[in-house]
């Protein structure tokens, strides 16, 4: 059940969330009292807060509405009541304005109203209080008593108020019922009003049904019980605990009225009003008077009795009561402006305590309280507070100040925390003055809301009305004399930020930020002038006032003295923002004085004085510390050094920070007199900055002052804030040494930073005390910080290694190497030489290099002993000397020697690779080492743990080792000093001058062998060694006699460990060969490292000799350049052993090795000198061929030699190198000498040529090297030699024809079975060669020997009968079938005949000649010749034509000649008489049955595969012709006329089935495969529309030429496109394909569009009996997707440049309506299956 409280906040967000009126807003206001008139008066409040917020969001005048659609006075009352309870201000407007008519009826509902309203306020706790009153101005009297009370009633009145506050929502419910008192004169009876109100309001009629009754005692339960819950969670709050102590009857006796809300009657007895009898007033006013109070009043208007609980009347409680109402504080009365006076009267001791108001005025009120009196300081101040709650117009806030008067009538604060009031007391925040304000407030009464918006609005008024107090309290009378004291007395009272808590914790900082801005302070004077805190200065003294007079403090520092009568707390004064005198004045003072032109000059020196003894005396006085090494003295010295007010003796003011300042005493030594004072040095004395001794003078006077003197306050003071005491030593270390530290340096002049280092090089050569204790700090100083001129200017030389120029009496001439690294080499400048203070010592020279050696200066690269961690060492170091880290105890001290510079030069020169400074380098080192370097090549590392002392290689040493930068005599890389040798006889003895020695050769031994170099030679050495000389980019040289003393010392460390010798020596080249022959063996000469796979023992096939016999005659024109003679056994004769047996060299060379030595002999020698040697290589190779030991591998390699342009080592009979390259021709060997002969003349053709061969050479080379030949690819000349038919007269070939397709199963069958292999490979070519295989009977046929390949034919004829010429099968009619079968054999054999298989078809041939039938043959072929049926899956072998040749044109091509004579004319007339075969039997030959119902057609053949299908345009070629054109020059841009043939006629589109077929033909364009394609007969029903298209059983393509194809294509698109640009125009068409080949489905677009475009497909043909062309299966889907938008442009072009264009529109749709055709061509490898 939802309670009263939530169904108000939906209220008001309804009122917060309305939006824009609608049309349906008048119909839902209808909507709304409707409902709202059936409902109990008990749920329309709940029931309006629900519809009202269903109605926000369409209209913001929601109420509005609903009252303008009221047109009865009782919904309009309703209205009324429900926005009294709802507090809709609309309603309750309306309300005002309807009682003003017809005051009496709304009045009794007004009254209930409010009664109604206090109980749902009752929900939310005690801000009813406030809340009510803002919402119901009629009940705004509800607490005060009637305007007809008489003042000296006043007090009895108040105290019916008291009581009746205890509890406050029950009194002002009360109330609400009797509001309107002075209008009851109307009715003549009370107790009838307060009985319709029963009535009316709460339903109590006796009259009412048992049903209503029953209804209406449900609801005043829930009521009740709302109530219930309402009154335990407000009364077990502390605040009201004496409202629980009150009995649950309270009455109310007011003007005739008597009621009581007696909650014996129900829960809803809290609100329902209940008739009494009257009460007696007079016994009440009797008890709370008294003899001594002359106040008292006749009568009261109002008596509210609150009778306690009889429990508590009779229980240990009552002592609780009375002790809470003695508690009773005097401030209650402060805030309450009608009650004025309390009066407590205790019955039990028969007390009476009086408390009473009296306001005095200046806002003072006093409250006494019996004999005690309290004083409070009231300001208040009125707010509009429209603007934060528009129901309230004004409010007031108030601040009261508690005081304590003294006797003579002055007041002073009292600092007591006080409490908030919200009229009455809250709770301490911890306050020191009491705020008052309308405060909303939770039930529980304990504080103050802090989220209430209303709050924090008069939580933001009081700091003002707070800063608004402090002149009304000035003004007070006790204060007018003095407002100091005024000041003061108010300033106690602000809070401090962290003093006040909880909702007004801010308070206190919005007080001093208040303060902070206004004039709140007065200064000292009699001017009482009001300023902001931040411009008086406090803890002011006379002293203060005499040194800063109030003019100076004013314009300097724009402050004042603060009035010496207010005072303030240290942490208030800190707040507020007060300055504080003490040093910080001063130093603002002095630097205000120095910053303004003359300021400090005017002040005068005397005045100076007096402020350096205030500032020196101040922190005794003030500080109440005796050191000055406070934090505050240290930031006041820091800040004095910046300020420049020190006088100098040159008139002029300067600070310390600047320079050292000095101050003269009389004590003064005479050390810096004589010949090396500083009259030595006038740079530096004029650098020299003096106190002025007038300084000290205008302080000569003694002035007492903590028992010291003014003068020598100002001189400690000026030596506290760092003046120095003048004197030499003191010149070095306080401003010598920080000017030579400066960075600034080079801006100084050049002279004075020469005397500031020969004075402080003269200084420590003097016998100063300090020097000997100071000595070493001077020099560490100097060195880490000071500044030195050098040739590249100032440089500090701990930043940099300084070193000595030749006039230091440097004798290495660094310069050497300096200048090719750009390295920074830093010398000291001569002009330290050039002092006039050098010559005036003795030795000067030397005395400046020991004191620059002692700054670390040196001749060359400076090093440097450190101190290291051992942990710091590196992990590599300690490895190699074999330390374990784990056992070197923590904190072990190692001592190290370091050269930065060293490892910048090393590094420098190893990166740049100047091998000419790297030799100076190691010169100088060389020079220098045994001197200077060697006692620093280790360092040692001292234990802590044993105390032993390890030595270790130094950083030093390693550094030198570390880096490449030796250079060697092998190349001109630079090495590491490990990898190079140093030139010792012993080294030289076994490398020679080709090991990689250290230049220049070093003198000392002990960097020899400290620096790294090998002095020995080792295995793994020469290992290193023969790396360097494979990577040598330098032609390498060496003698014999060196390189066998090498390849000895490698088998004698060695052994017999072949093994090791093949793991490390064989992994790439290191056999030296010489590249001439004939040179001595102690000779340096050049020679080539080459592998164990390079070289060999010795050859067998004399090639090699062969060449040493022919190379004198071309070494003078230096032909050599390369080892010729890769044979050993010449050149290391005594070494076979370390060769062969150790390193693994061939005996002989390999199959490989002989291309090369082939190449070069062919280098050296003509092929008539070397054709024999030739020879017996290729007899080498047979041996390997038949061996088997020359592998596919070395024939794969000698195939691709040969076939290079560069291996010419073949040679001919023309006395030439040659290759299989094809730019040499045609190269072969003969092995027909009459071919030879008759070809011997040809160009392109060349025979190889191998010497005089013997008999058995001859015999040898056609038995066996025929075979190495065939192998690699080299021809033979029979092989090159192919025939070329020519005949005279074709005739019917159709009796030829059939019976070669006669036989054709039975040649598969043999084949089958006696060739499987060949068939399997038959088979995988898709029987191509068959496919393409036709019969062409002529009348005379003639042959010719040719050779294709070089394009040259024999002059000689010879006559044949038959003849296989490509896929043609040309024979006579005289030839006999066992002729025609040897031919037919070569088809399936490759050209060779196959005499077996002529005969086995011979036989079967005469056996069916002769009569035998089918059968008979059959067990002929079965069991005879033993070959089996053909396997079910495999398809029969058969012709693809028997179309004659005699009907068509004559065959013709490039390999045969057609003799067009005129007496073959009458022989043409005679072959069209056809002959029959097969015979009158043939009835039982295989096969026949099929080629009888098919019309003789043969079974079809196996296709052809697509990869031998060669690109052509559309068909181009028709028949079977295999007439193959060469390139034909047409004119593409000719100008072509071209016919429109507007009716398309009827064609047939040929569909590719696979797509294969479609990607080749969309690559293509429009080019297509010629193919034999077999269609079964189609029988035309009536009516048909197949009937338009003729019958046929095969479209017949031929084998196209690609080029001419391709040339097709392009001429038919471009006719279409010219032809459809002169009709659309030349805008609108586009070529997709006009520079190239673009692959998409349409060649020509029409329109610029993209919903108007036109895709045109071009098929081109030259044929006009042609009536079909080829699409792919993407071009036919693209027509199915673009319909109307696709046509097909069918050209056909003639000669004369003419051509027909007919256009197809929407082929899909032309083949749906029967006017276009598709076909299918039918793979020819589908298996056939019978359907029965």
């Amino acid at each position: 059940m939802l309670d009263i409280d939530a169904t108000s906040n939906l209220s008001c967000g309804s009122q917060r969330n309305m939006s824009r009126t609608s049309k349906a807003v008048p119909v839902a206001s209808r909507f709304i009292l409707d409902c709202l008139g059936y409902l109990p008066s008990e749920f329309r409040s709940f029931a309006a807060d629900i519809l009202l917020s269903g109605l926000q969001p369409f209209t913001i005048n929601g109420p509005s509405a609903i009252l303008d659609e009221c047109n009865q006075m009782d919904q309009r009352v309703m209205l009324h009541e429900v926005g009294l309870s709802l507090g809709v201000m609309q309603w309750i407007d309306d309300y005002h304005a309807f009682s003003s008519a017809a005051a009496t009826n709304s009045f009794v509902s007004s009254g209930a109203l409010c009664l109604q309203a206090a109980s749902s306020e009752l929900r939310r706790g005690t801000k009813f209080t406030q809340n009510a009153l803002a919402k119901f101005p009629s009940c705004e009297g509800g607490m005060i008593i009637s305007d007809g009370a008489c003042e000296h009633n006043e007090e009895h009145s108040e105290i019916c108020q008291t009581t009746g506050s205890e509890g406050v929502s029950v009194d002002r419910s009360g109330h609400g019922c009797i509001l309107y008192a002075p209008e009851l004169n109307e009715h003549k009876d009370a107790t009838l009003v307060i009985e319709s109100i029963r009535r009316d309001e709460f339903g109590l009629d006796p009259t009412l049904s048992s049903l209503e009754s029953g209804m209406l005692k449900k609801q005043h339960a829930r009521l009740g019980r709302a109530l219930h819950c309402l009154s335990q969670e407000l009364y077990s709050q502390d605040s009201h605990f004496l409202l629980e102590l009150v009995t649950d009857a309270p009455e109310i006796h007011s003007n005739g009225f008597h009621v009581k809300f007696d909650i014996s009657e129900g829960q809803i007895g809290f609100v329902l009003p209940t008739v009494i009898p009257p009460c007696n007033i007079d016994s009440f006013r009797k008890l709370a008077s008294s003899d001594t109070d002359q106040e008292d009043t006749d009568s009261w208007n109002t008596c509210i009795v609150l009778p306690f609980r009889m429990k508590l009347s009779k229980g240990t409680g009552m002592s609780n009561i009375i002790s809470m109402f003695s508690d009773l504080h005097p401030s209650l009365l402060l805030f309450l402006h009608h009650l004025r006076c309390i009066k407590f009267k205790n019955m039990l001791n028969d007390s009476l305590i009086i408390m009473r108001k009296e306001i005095v005025g200046d806002g003072i009120i006093k409250v006494s309280h019996g004999r005690e009196k309290m004083t409070w300081f009231v300001i208040s101040q009125k707010l509009r507070a429209d603007v934060i709650r528009p129901d309230v117009q004004t409010t007031e806030i108030a601040i009261a100040f508690t005081l304590q008067e003294s006797d003579n009538g002055e007041y002073s604060p009292h600092f007591d925390q006080q409490p908030v009031f919200a009229f009455l007391p809250l709770r301490t925040y911890g306050l020191k003055f009491i705020l008052q304000g309308d405060f909303v407030l939770p039930s529980s009464r304990e504080e103050v809301d802090g989220d209430s918006p209303w709050n924090q609005w008069l939580l933001s008024e009081f700091p003002g009305l707070f800063v608004t107090a402090e002149r009304s309290f000035c003004a007070l009378p006790c204060f007018r004399e003095n407002p100091g004291k005024a000041v003061a007395a108010y300033m106690s009272f602000v809070p401090l930020v962290g003093e006040v808590h909880g909702f007004f914790s801010s308070l206190p900082r919005m007080i001093i930020s208040k303060l902070r801005m206004s004039n709140c302070l007065l200064l000292e004077g009699d001017n009482n002038e009001w300023v902001p805190p931040c411009k008086v200065l406090r803890s002011w003294n006379e002293q203060a006032r005499s040194l800063l007079p109030d003019s100076l403090l004013r314009k300097h520092l724009g402050l004042g003295f603060l009035d010496k009568n207010i005072h303030l707390s240290d942490p208030l004064a800190r707040a507020l923002g007060i300055q504080e005198y003490g040093p910080k004045i001063l130093l603002q003072i002095i630097s205000s004085l120095c910053h303004t032109e003359d300021g400090l000059k005017s002040m005068g020196l005397a005045w100076l004085s007096s402020w350096l003894n205030a500032l020196y005396t101040m922190p005794l006085h003030y500080s109440g510390q005796s050191s000055l090494n406070s934090n505050m003295e240290s930031d006041l010295i820091y800040d004095l050094k910046k300020i420049p007010f020190i006088p100098l003796s040159d008139g002029n003011y300067g600070s310390l920070d600047e320079d050292t300042i000095w101050l003269h005493s009389d004590s003064l030594s005479t050390e810096l007199d004589g010949e090396h004072g500083l009259g030595a040095f006038p740079n530096l004395y004029a650098k020299l900055r003096i106190v002025n001794p007038a300084l000290l003078s205008a302080a000569s006077v003694d002035i007492p002052c903590m028992d010291m003197t003014l003068a020598e306050n100002v001189t400690r003071m000026l030596h506290r804030i760092g003046v120095q005491q003048l004197s030499a030593h003191e010149i070095v270390k306080v401003h010598i040494l920080p000017a030579m530290f400066d960075e600034g340096i080079t801006n100084r002049e050049k002279n004075l930073m020469i005397e500031y280092l020969s004075f402080v090089m003269v200084h420590l050569q003097s016998s100063c005390a300090n020097c000997r204790v100071e000595r070493e700090y001077i020099i560490s100083e100097i060195c880490n910080k000071a500044f030195i001129l050098t040739n590249h200017g100032y440089k500090r030389p701990v930043e940099v290694p300084i070193h000595f120029s030749k006039e230091f009496g440097n004798t290495i001439d660094v310069n050497r190497f300096i200048n090719a690294t750009n390295m920074t080499w830093h010398v000291v400048d001569i002009a330290y030489l050039k002092h006039p203070i050098t010559e005036s010592l003795s030795c000067g020279l030397m005395k400046w290099r020991g004191f620059f050696q002692a700054l670390g200066v040196t001749d060359f690269v400076q090093i440097v002993q450190v101190e290291k961690n051992v942990s710091d060492i590196s992990h590599m170091i300690l490895k190699n000397e074999m330390w374990d880290r784990d056992l070197i105890s923590h904190g072990s001290i190692a001592k190290d020697w370091e050269s930065p510079e060293l490892v910048q030069l090393l590094s420098i020169l190893s990166k740049t690779g100047d091998k000419e400074s790297c030799k100076n380098l190691l010169d100088v080192l060389d020079t220098l080492w045994d001197d200077y370097f060697s006692d620093k090549v280790t360092g040692y590392c001292n234990f802590k743990s044993s105390g032993d002392r390890k030595p270790f290689k130094s950083s030093l040493m390693t550094s030198i080792s570390d880096f490449q930068w030796i250079a060697s005599s092998m190349d001109d890389e630079l090495h590491y000093p490990k990898d190079l040798f140093y030139d010792s006889d012993e080294v030289h003895s076994v490398l020679g001058s080709s090991a990689p020695y250290a230049l220049p050769k070093v003198r000392s031994r002990k960097l020899a062998c400290e620096i790294g170099f090998k002095t020995k030679v080792t295995l793994d050495e020469i290992l290193g060694i023969l790396q360097e000389w494979r990577r040598s980019e330098t032609p390498f040289k060496a003698s014999i006699a060196q390189m066998s003393k090498f390849y000895t010392f490698i088998w004698n460390e060695t052994g017999t460990s072949s093994q090791k010798i093949a793991k490390e020596f064989l992994s790439g080249p290191f056999i030296f060969v010489p590249c001439a022959s004939g040179s001595r063996h102690e000779d340096v000469v050049s020679g080539m490292l080459l592998s164990v796979e390079d070289v060999y023992w010795h050859d067998s096939t004399g090639s090699v000799d062969r060449m040493k016999e022919i190379l004198p005659q071309y070494d003078s024109v230096g032909v050599v350049d390369h080892p010729l003679s890769k044979m050993l056994c010449n050149v290391y004769p005594g070494h076979h052993d370390f060769f062969v047996n150790g390193c693994g060299v061939h005996e002989i060379p390999s199959f490989r090795s002989y291309i090369e030595i082939l190449v070069q002999l062919s280098a050296v020698a003509l092929p008539s000198q070397a054709a024999n040697a030739v020879f017996r290589v290729f007899l080498k190779w047979t041996e390997g061929l038949k061996s088997k030991t020359l592998s596919s591998e070395d024939i794969v390699y000698l195939k691709e030699c040969l076939l290079k342009l560069e291996f010419t080592v073949l040679p001919t009979v023309q006395d030439k190198w040659v290759s299989l390259h094809p730019s040499f021709g045609l190269v072969c060997w003969c092995d027909d000498e009459k071919l030879r002969k008759e070809f011997k003349h040809s160009d392109n053709l060349d025979f190889l040529y191998f010497g005089n061969l013997s008999d058995d050479e001859k015999e040898r080379l056609q038995a066996k090297v025929s075979v190495l030949m065939q192998t690699l690819g080299i021809p033979s000349l029979s092989e090159v030699i192919t025939q070329e038919a020519i005949y005279y007269g074709p005739t019917d070939s159709s009796f030829k024809a059939s019976l070669v397709n006669w036989a054709l199963p039975y040649a598969q069958r043999y084949t089958y079975k006696r060739h499987p292999k060949k068939y399997r490979q038959f088979k995988q070519s898709g029987f191509g060669t068959l496919n393409r295989l036709r019969v062409v009977v002529v009348e005379k046929l003639f042959y010719r020997n040719i050779i294709k390949r070089c394009e040259s034919a024999s002059k000689k004829r010879f006559e044949a009968s038959c003849l296989l010429q490509d896929n043609i099968l040309y024979t006579t009619q005289e030839s006999d079938s066992h002729s025609v079968f040897m031919e037919l054999s070569r088809l399936l054999f490759d050209g060779t005949p196959e005499l077996h298989l002529a005969n086995f078809l011979h036989m079967i041939t005469t056996m069916a000649e002769s009569g035998s039938n089918e059968e008979q043959t059959e067990f002929f072929i079965l069991n005879s010749q033993k070959v089996p049926k053909l396997p079910d899956e495999e398809s029969v072998w058969s012709l693809s034509s028997l179309i004659s040749l005699a009907e068509n044109e004559a065959p013709s091509s490039n390999a045969s000649t057609m003799i067009d004579e005129q007496s073959t004319s009458k022989t043409k007339e005679k072959s069209r008489v056809h002959s029959n075969w097969p015979p009158v039997d043939w009835k039982t030959a295989p096969g026949f049955s099929f080629a009888r119902a098919n019309g003789f057609r043969t079974w079809a053949a196996a296709p052809q595969p697509s990869s031998s299908w060669q690109k052509r345009d559309n068909n181009d070629f028709e028949g079977t012709s295999t007439q193959v054109d060469h390139m034909v020059s047409m004119e593409i841009n000719a100008n072509w006329s071209t016919e429109d043939d507007s009716v398309p006629s009827t064609a047939a589109l040929v569909f590719p089935e696979s797509e294969t077929m479609e990607y080749q033909f969309d690559q293509t364009s429009n080019y297509m495969a010629s193919e034999h394609v077999n269609l079964a007969p189609v029988t035309d029903s009536p009516g048909s529309s197949l009937s338009k298209f003729g019958r046929r059983d095969q479209l017949i393509t031929g084998i196209p030429n690609a080029h001419q194809a391709m040339l097709t294509g392009r001429l038919g698109e471009l006719v279409a496109f010219n032809y459809l640009s002169g009709k659309v125009g030349d805008t609108t068409v586009k070529w997709v394909n006009q520079e190239s080949e673009t692959g998409l489905p349409y060649d020509i677009v029409i329109g610029e569009k993209e919903t108007s475009r036109e895709f045109i497909e071009v098929k081109a043909t030259k044929s006009a009996r042609k009536d079909w062309f080829i699409i792919s299966t993407r071009e036919w889907q693209f027509a199915v997707e673009k319909g109307d938008s696709f046509s097909i442009a069918h050209v056909v072009l003639s000669g004369n440049n003419a051509a027909r264009i007919t256009m197809f529109k929407n082929p899909v749709k032309l083949c749906q309506l029967g006017q276009l055709q598709l076909a299918v061509m039918i793979p020819r490898q589908q298996k056939e299956v019978s359907v029965a």
